[in-house]
C-alpha cells in the first residue's frame, strides 16, 4: 500500500477505481477483502506490476499467488459484515 500511497497520481487513481476516500482507507484497512483489492488493483497494471518487481523485488507470480490465496480463503472465511439472525417464528402447538 505505501507503494501506491507514495505516488499522488496512483493514489487518486485507486480512490477513483476503488470508491474509497481519503479519509475511509484506514477503516477500509481492517476489512479481509482490502487486502485482496489492492493485489486485484496492482496485478491490473502491467506498467506497475514491474515497477513493483524492481523496486521491491516482488515478482508479478508472488502477486497472483497471494490473489488466490486470498481468494480461496475468503470463501472458506465468513464475510466481514454482521448478519442479523433471522426473526424466530411463533411456536404453537398444531395438536391441540
Amino acid at each position: 500500500m505505501n507503494f501506491i500511497v507514495a505516488d499522488v497520481d496512483r493514489i487518486i487513481q485507486f480512490l477513483n477505481i476503488t470508491g474509497l476516500q481519503p479519509e475511509t482507507i484506514r477503516e477500509s484497512a481492517t476489512s479481509s477483502h482490502f487486502l485482496l483489492g489492492v493485489l486485484e488493483y496492482v496485478a491490473n497494471d502491467d506498467e506497475f506490476l514491474k515497477a513493483i518487481d524492481q523496486e521491491m523485488q516482488i515478482r508479478p507470480a508472488a502477486i497472483q499467488l497471494a490473489i488466490i490465496h486470498l481468494i480461496q480463503e475468503s470463501e472458506t472465511r465468513p464475510i466481514d459484515k454482521k448478519i442479523d439472525p433471522a426473526p424466530q417464528l411463533p411456536r404453537r402447538n398444531l395438536f391441540q
